[in-house]
C-alpha cells in the first residue's frame, strides 16, 4: 500500500471517529459531507435538485433529530420523530445552510442551531400550536354531529404529528398529560357510540346477494361522510377451490343516511367458497403512527361470514330414494353375514340422500359461517383434513348440528339416516352384498379398504368410480364409516348408534351393506364420518 493510500484511510478514519464522538445524537441520517459536529448544537442534512429544496430538507432532518432527543429522553426506544414539509418551513425560517456543496448535480447542506436557541424557539413554536389546538379541542363539544366531533378531533392529531409533537405537546402548560393522549380519548369516548350493521347476516349468499353497511350513533341517527375500510378475504380453513383468493380491499363514504354500498369481489376465485368480509372505521389513516386510532379501527370493526354458493343443487347433490317396502338385513347369497344381520322387511317414506359423505370443504363451510371455536381433532392434520376427504373426528351430536344448520340456511329439512334408510339407498333397488354387486372390492380396487394398495388415509369422496352403486351414490361401501340414528340399545337414552359402510382401517368383508357397528356416539374416530338425508316435503 503506498503513502498517499494511507495518509487517505488515516483522513477517513480520524473524520469518522470525530463524528462518533460528537454523535452521541439521536438522529438516523448522519451527514456523507463529513461536516465536524460541535457539542452544543442540533445539524440537519439534506439534498434536492435545487439549494433552495436541500435547504428545507436539512432543517426537517435538523428539526426531526431534536425533536427525537427530546422524545428519547423519556423513552429511549422510541422511533425516530419525523415532521412534514409545511412544519420545516414554519419553523426555522432564518436558518442558514451551515456548509453547501455540489454532489454530482445534487446541492448538499448541513445547517446547525444551538441546542440552547433550539430550545427557545421551540418553546415559543409549540406554546402557539398548543395555544391553536387547545381552542380547537374545547370546541368539539359544540360539534352538531357525531361524525364532525370525531373529524375535528382527527384534524388536532393530524396537525400534531405534522409538527412531530405527538409524544411532547402536553395539553397544558405545565402539566404532564399529553394533548395527543387526551384527544385520543375524545376520540375512542366519541366513537363508542358507532354501531356497524351488514345488511346480510353470515350464512349463505348467491350471486344476486347485495351487500351495504349502516352505521348509525347511540340516538340511532345516522353517521354520514364516515370513511370505512372494507377487507374480502378467504378464511384458512379446507377447500376444494381450485384456486388461491387475494384478498380485496376498498375504501368508502358513508351517504347521508350513513349507508355505504359493498361490491362483492369480481374475481372468480371468490366464487363457490367460504369468505370474510371485515368493515371498519378508517381513523388511524389521518394518523398513521398512531396506535390508539388503530385500536379504535379495531374495536368499530364488523365482518361477516358467508359461503357463496352459485347452485344449491350442484354444490349438494343428492338422489331421491322412493317410498316404499325393501328387504333389509343378509342378502341370501351373504356367506359371511351372522345372526345380527338377518334380514327383515322395511318400509320407508320418500327421502333425498347426499351422493357422498360431507367433506372437510362443505364442514368447513358450517365452522366458518358459525364462527365455531372448537374444531375436529383431525383438522389439523394432512392425512385427515384435504378438502375433498370426508370429515371425520366428529361426534353425532356435531353431524346434527351441521344438519340443523344446513336446514337453517337452505329451508329444507337434512337429518342423519336411519340404518335402513342408509341400507336401502345403498343397495339402489336390488339385493347385492356391496353397493356395486356381489364381487368383491378387491376385484378391481372398488372401495377403499385397508391394504387397497392406493391410499392409506381417506380418500377424496368420490375417487372410485367402479364402486358406485346404481344410483349414483359414492363410498357407500369402504372409506369411513358413516353414523346413522339408530341403536339398538334397549337403553333409550344410551350413546351409542349405528355405523355403515365400513372404512379405509377396515378389511373387504367389512364394507358388505348389511354389516354395521355400534360405536359411541359421543366420541369422535378417525374412520367416521357422515352424510345427510333430505326429507322430502308431504
Amino acid at each position: 500500500m503506498n503513502k498517499s493510500m494511507k495518509q487517505n484511510r488515516l483522513a477517513i478514519l480520524a473524520v469518522s471517529v470525530c463524528l462518533i464522538l460528537a454523535g452521541a445524537t439521536a438522529w438516523a441520517s448522519p451527514s456523507p459531507e463529513l461536516v465536524k459536529q460541535e457539542a452544543g448544537y442540533y445539524y440537519g442534512y439534506g439534498q434536492g435538485t435545487t439549494l433552495d429544496e436541500a435547504t428545507l430538507e436539512a432543517r426537517r432532518d435538523l428539526i426531526s433529530n431534536a425533536l427525537t432527543t427530546a422524545v428519547r429522553t423519556t423513552d429511549a426506544a422510541a422511533s425516530r420523530v419525523s415532521v412534514t414539509a409545511g412544519s420545516a418551513q414554519a419553523r426555522l425560517t432564518d436558518l442558514k445552510p451551515f456548509v453547501k456543496t455540489k454532489s454530482g448535480v445534487s446541492p448538499a447542506v448541513t445547517v446547525r442551531i444551538k441546542t440552547t436557541e433550539w430550545d427557545k424557539r421551540e418553546k415559543a413554536y409549540s406554546d402557539a400550536l398548543r395555544t391553536e389546538l387547545s381552542t380547537a379541542a374545547a370546541g368539539l363539544a359544540d360539534k352538531k354531529t357525531v361524525y364532525a366531533k370525531i373529524e375535528g378531533a382527527l384534524e388536532i392529531l393530524a396537525k400534531l404529528s405534522d409538527n412531530g409533537e405527538t409524544e411532547l405537546l402536553t395539553a397544558d402548560p405545565a402539566g404532564s398529560e399529553l394533548l395527543s393522549r387526551r384527544i385520543e380519548s375524545f376520540c375512542a369516548e366519541t366513537a363508542k357510540s358507532f354501531t356497524l350493521t351488514l345488511s346480510v347476516k353470515d350464512g349463505f349468499i348467491d350471486p344476486n346477494s347485495t351487500f351495504s353497511v349502516k352505521v348509525s350513533d347511540a340516538s340511532g341517527n345516522a353517521v354520514a361522510g364516515l370513511p370505512l375500510s372494507i377487507t374480502w378475504e378467504t378464511p384458512d380453513l379446507p377447500t376444494d377451490a381450485a384456486a388461491e383468493a387475494q384478498p380485496v380491499t376498498a375504501t368508502l363514504k358513508t351517504d347521508s343516511q350513513g349507508n355505504a354500498q359493498i361490491e362483492y369481489p369480481a374475481a372468480g376465485e371468490y366464487r363457490n367458497r367460504p369468505v370474510t368480509l371485515t368493515v371498519t372505521t378508517e381513523f388511524a389513516v389521518s394518523v398513521p403512527a398512531s396506535a390508539a386510532l388503530k385500536k379504535l379501527d379495531a374495536e368499530n370493526a364488523v365482518d361477516g361470514r358467508y359461503i357463496h354458493c352459485t347452485d344449491l343443487k350442484t354444490a349438494y347433490p343428492s338422489v331421491n330414494v322412493p317410498a316404499g317396502n325393501f328387504e333389509a338385513g343378509a342378502v341370501p347369497q351373504d356367506t359371511r353375514a351372522g345372526r345380527k344381520e338377518a334380514a327383515h322387511t322395511v318400509t320407508t317414506d320418500s327421502f333425498d340422500i347426499d351422493i357422498g359423505p360431507v367433506t372437510n370443504a362443505r364442514y368447513a363451510e358450517f365452522l366458518h359461517a358459525t364462527r365455531a371455536e372448537n374444531v375436529p381433532e383431525y383438522f389439523d392434520n394432512s392425512d385427515y383434513n384435504q378438502g375433498s376427504q370426508p370429515v371425520v373426528g366428529i361426534s353425532v351430536k356435531d353431524a346434527e348440528a351441521y344438519a340443523e344448520w344446513l336446514s337453517a340456511q337452505t329451508g329444507c329439512t337434512y337429518r342423519l339416516p336411519t340404518e335402513e334408510e342408509w341400507e336401502k339407498a345403498a343397495r339402489a333397488g336390488k339385493n347385492t352384498i356391496y353397493p356395486w354387486g356381489d364381487d368383491s372390492p378387491a376385484d378391481g380396487k372398488k372401495a377403499n379398504y385397508k391394504g387397497n394398495g392406493t391410499y392409506a388415509a381417506p380418500s377424496p369422496a368420490g375417487a372410485f368410480e367402479n364402486g358406485k352403486n346404481a344410483w349414483g351414490l359414492a363410498d357407500m361401501a369402504g372409506n369411513v364409516w358413516e353414523w346413522t340414528s339408530s341403536s339398538r340399545s334397549q337403553d333409550t337414552q344410551s350413546a351409542y348408534r349405528i355405523v355403515k359402510g365400513g372404512s379405509w382401517m377396515d378389511g373387504p368383508a367389512d364394507l358388505r351393506i348389511s354389516n354395521f357397528r355400534e360405536l359411541d356416539g359421543s366420541a369422535g374416530y378417525p374412520d367416521v364420518g357422515f352424510r345427510l338425508v333430505k326429507e322430502i316435503s308431504k
